[in-house]
């Protein structure tokens, strides 16, 4: 006696950053391009255009590939980033197309907020189910080395639907901070609660060792995964690769490509 069982999802794979990754994926409370997937507030010190550009391969599985490239744009009024991500191969692949915007409120207070615009490929019908939804976010300035940052994705779930199941994207909610304890080390840390999953803690260091490389490091529980990177940063362009390791699953390679024009 047979008994098939049917199961449907999204999955909650989105892209981080060579240098987030790094250090753990703990970034809520930091200010870099790749904010635009952590805490759009994030993107609010920036005074130069920007293109970006990430690539993963999730447990060196070639399917399991996250593609993204994205574009900072500030303005006098605020800074505005676009960004376009892609997981999996061509005939399933999920996408994401978003647009940031991201401003001070203060001089210690900046907010954040993204339009999203989801889309998953369906193979057996050769069409491609889509939904919307939005995230916010802030960054505090507590003091002059200590930064708290607060972040809520996907608030009300949104469903992408077909015509032979229902599949909800969760909500993401990140507390935390990081303190620049000396000119060259950073701490970071916070908390993660996806709708799925039980909360887990997120840790990662950042230690300058000479101008323009950094050498980092995390960790992360539930499950528990261990991060390393490293960034070569000049005037006109960044460059970070990382890597996380799952005890059971393997190796997650990454790398981040950002240029800054004028």
């Amino acid at each position: 006696m047979l008994i098939s069982l049917t199961g449907f999802s999204r999955s909650d794979v989105y892209p981080t950053g060579g240098k987030p990754t790094g250090m753990g994926n703990a970034f809520v409370s930091q200010y870099n391009e790749f904010s635009v997937f952590h805490n759009q507030a994030g993107l609010a010190e920036f005074d130069k255009t920007s293109v970006s550009i990430f690539y993963e391969n999730r447990y060196l599985i070639p399917q399991m590939s996250m593609r993204a490239i994205m574009l900072t744009l500030p303005t006098s009024g605020g800074n505005f980033a676009f960004q376009f991500n892609s997981f999996g191969p061509s005939e399933w692949a999920e996408s994401n197309i978003g647009i940031a915007y991201s401003r001070f409120l203060t001089k210690k207070l900046s907010a954040g907020v993204q339009l999203n615009y989801f889309g998953s490929k369906l193979p057996e019908v050769n069409n491609t189910a889509m939904s919307a939804s939005f995230e916010v976010g802030a960054i505090y300035h507590i003091t002059e080395k200590t930064f708290w940052g607060i972040h809520l994705a996907n608030p009300v779930s949104p469903a992408i639907n077909t015509t032979m199941y229902r599949s909800e994207i969760p909500w993401r909610f990140t507390l935390g901070g990081h303190t620049r304890f000396t000119d060259d080390f950073i701490l970071s840390y916070e908390i993660e609660k996806i709708e799925t999953h039980q909360p887990f803690l997120k840790m990662g260091v950042e230690w300058q060792a000479t101008q323009g490389v950094f050498l980092r490091g995390g960790v992360n529980t539930s499950p528990v995964k261990f991060f390393a990177g490293f960034g070569y940063h000049t005037q006109f362009m960044k460059l970070d690769a990382a890597f996380s390791y799952h005890n059971y699953l393997g190796y997650v390679p990454s790398i981040s490509l950002i240029f800054s024009f004028f």
